[in-house]
């Protein structure tokens, strides 16, 4: 399917595909947030995709499924609120709070440590608090790119400290 056809696609259904996420959130801003989630779900699929037939029934499948994630997030939002709220008991007393803490720091500084020199850099200045476009001024380089290394930097830390407990 090109781009094109993925276009013309939305533009058809766009309607029909607002009706039944506004009928489900009942909020015109979410709608939209949904229905622009739908768009770029379907544009990533494009360069792999062939409708052989009911187009319309794969769209409403991607509207259903941005609904569920929509739906997941909010209820972990829910849960996460709730618990903040009822003010539970901490699962560790102050001084195992400490070494946990002290644990995750160290675990945090060697996931940084192992980054390539130039998303090191950008993390540290970053930390320091340094704006991104005073970054991206005294490392010489476009805007964008400091932001690129950053994202990287960050997804390498996530997936260092994934398994940290």
């Amino acid at each position: 399917m090109s781009h094109i056809a993925a276009e013309q696609l939305l533009a058809e259904y766009t309607p029909a595909l607002r009706n039944f996420l506004g009928a489900r959130c009942r909020n015109d801003d979410l709608t939209a947030e949904m229905l622009q989630e739908v768009a770029a779900r379907l544009v990533t699929a494009t360069p792999r995709l062939s409708l052989n037939g009911n187009a319309r029934a794969y769209l409403f499948r991607i509207a259903a499924n941005v609904w569920r994630d929509h739906l997941r997030r909010e209820l972990v939002r829910r849960r996460a609120a709730v618990v903040l709220e009822s003010g539970e008991p901490r699962l560790a007393d102050a001084a195992d709070a400490r070494l946990l803490e002290r644990e995750l720091r160290a675990a945090v500084r060697s996931a940084v440590d192992a980054l390539p020199p130039a998303q090191r850099e950008v993390v540290e200045l970053r930390h320091r608090g340094v704006t991104f476009q005073a970054i991206a001024d005294r490392l010489g380089k476009p805007l964008g790119t400091v932001l690129t290394q950053m994202r990287a930097a960050l997804a390498r830390i996530s997936a260092a400290l994934e398994n940290y407990r």
